[in-house]
């Protein structure tokens, strides 16, 4: 295996446990952490806040995220979760009685409520089934009727750990005219991104999972045609003030030239959660996304090839470009008795559906995967 990257030596302790599941909550790394004392100094001892840091910090932020995704800042919206984002779009757009939007059976439900809640407004939701684990270019393309307005996905999926093809998938929809959501909570912060180069209308992401964020962050990535046709549904005083002084509040009106920010959840700089995002998000940033990205990899392969077949079945991709870095096992009975067998032995996995998930990040070390294994293996006598 190669080094780790540098990054990794910015998490921890993790008071002896190894922490396998990312795809739940991410940990902070320590600048994330010194910079959340930070922040609690400041509400400590408000002086220290000045007026221009409710504008600065969250244009800060936007920025380090356009990077993330290859966009540009004027095309983020800040968030606080991924339903946010995908709320917006919903709720954002001029739907006629009749509309379809597509989403998958059985995907997660952030990503396929918002748009049920369409329903008296004309809208239908038509879940795809797709034959094999994943959609496929060809069903989608088959599916699309004449009154098809929008696709929403998840990219990886919390069940599987099957990743999409969001290239092929979104040149189906840029052929078609139908707009493209994708939910990419389980992907950002473990896998690349360029929307410059991909065929998607809104990325749409909670930052606490692979991003290793504060819980109660999230944003949008959308791209300048989808966003000209979204409308604003809330007025945020603060937003509206832009370019005034605190001391100029008085006669604020509506206004329809904020861009992005006339969609950003209310009390953006939220320094408790904003500051140390940020520090979390110039340390990924720093490390390379396509570093962390290989690390996390060799720390699958690594994994893969340490399951005893007769002992667990593989639900998530062996290989390929279907693989994520969730790893899905059905084991031939009592998972989630192993799952709190783990547990008590100092690894934490998750209990999904019925499976096992077990999701590892630039933080974790091969050790922990041999032991992780070793773990899972055992007769149930540890």
């Amino acid at each position: 295996m190669t080094q780790a990257p540098a990054a990794a030596a910015e998490f921890g302790p993790f008071d002896g446990r190894i922490w396998l599941n990312t795809a739940h909550q991410g940990p902070l790394p320590r600048p994330a952490v010194e910079m959340a004392g930070q922040a609690a100094a400041l509400k400590a001892a408000p002086h220290r806040i000045g007026d221009d840091d409710f504008s600065d910090v969250p244009e800060r932020l936007r920025a380090l995220l356009a990077r993330l995704v290859g966009g540009a800042p004027g095309q983020v919206v800040l968030g606080n979760s991924t339903s946010y984002g995908l709320h917006l779009v919903a709720n954002g757009l001029a739907w006629e009685d009749g509309d379809e939007v597509l989403v998958i059976e059985g995907d997660y439900p952030a990503t396929i409520l918002p748009w049920q809640r369409l329903a008296p407004r004309g809208v239908r939701v038509r879940p795809l089934r797709p034959a094999g684990e994943r959609l496929a270019p060809a069903e989608l393309a088959a599916a699309i009727g004449p009154r098809t307005r929008l696709l929403a996905v998840t990219w990886v999926s919390s069940f599987t750990g099957h990743a999409l093809d969001l290239h092929a998938l979104g040149a189906v929809c840029r052929q078609a005219g139908v707009l493209f959501v994708v939910n990419a909570s389980q992907a950002l912060g473990g896998r690349p991104l360029d929307v410059s180069a991909t065929p998607v209308d809104a990325v749409i992401a909670c930052g606490y999972k692979w991003l290793c964020g504060p819980y109660g962050t999230g944003y949008a990535w959308l791209h300048p045609d989808l966003l000209g046709r979204l409308r604003p549904q809330l007025a945020y005083w603060l937003a509206m003030a832009a370019g005034r002084g605190l001391d100029q509040m008085r006669g604020i009106t509506v206004r329809d030239d904020l861009g992005v920010r006339a969609f950003d959840v209310f009390c953006p700089a939220s320094f408790a959660t904003t500051l140390p995002w940020i520090a979390s998000l110039e340390l990924f940033l720093e490390a390379g996304i396509g570093t962390i990205a290989g690390w996390d990899a060799q720390l699958v392969d690594r994994f893969v090839a340490g399951i005893d077949p007769e002992r667990y079945r593989l639900v998530s991709p062996a290989s390929g470009p279907a693989r994520s870095t969730l790893v899905v096992l059905s084991p031939a009975g009592g998972g989630e008795k192993i799952q709190r067998r783990l547990a008590g032995s100092g690894i934490d996995i998750a209990y999904r559906e019925g499976n096992l998930r077990i999701s590892v990040h630039l933080f974790n070390e091969p050790g922990q995967i041999d032991e992780a294994l070793a773990a899972l293996h055992a007769d149930g006598s540890r």
